[in-house]
């Protein structure tokens, strides 16, 4: 399994309550939020859940890089390019919720070149560009 490989590529163990955590997401088509998590997992499993127990989970996810934070929209998704090391830049469509996670080197690379030139260190890079996906601009 990729998560787990990628875990033990870190030296970190996919727990299976981080695992779980993991498949939820993997298993719905859009991103969640972590009480939305709670609710499905809790649902699932027939149990109550912390809401800290979630959230130490997703930040270990992202951490080892197999999920995204949505800054905009306060949810998380599995990471689209688990395999390659990138900063996030995602497109999001404001009428049906679709987000299409891209992978783009260019602008990465500009990024870091107007950060370098102000004397910016940037800790991570995360860009959402919201608008109309490709269905719903067709449509209005």
């Amino acid at each position: 399994m990729l998560a787990e490989s990628r875990c033990a590529e870190r030296g970190e163990r996919l727990t299976p309550a981080r695992l779980a955590v993991y498949a939820e997401m993997l298993a719905h088509d859009r991103p969640l939020s972590a009480y939305e998590l709670i609710g499905l997992l809790e649902e699932r499993q027939k149990r109550k859940i912390a809401p800290l127990t979630v959230y130490r989970h997703l930040d270990f996810l992202m951490r080892v890089g197999l999920v995204h934070r949505l800054q905009s929209a306060h949810t998380y998704m599995p990471c689209d390019h688990p395999a390659h090391t990138h900063e996030s830049q995602f497109l999001l469509c404001s009428s049906c919720g679709q987000v299409d996670e891209v992978e783009s080197t260019g602008l990465e690379t500009l990024l870091a070149k107007i950060a370098n030139e102000r004397g910016f260190r940037p800790n991570s890079t995360v860009v959402e560009v919201t608008g109309l996906c490709g269905t719903c601009a067709e449509q209005s």
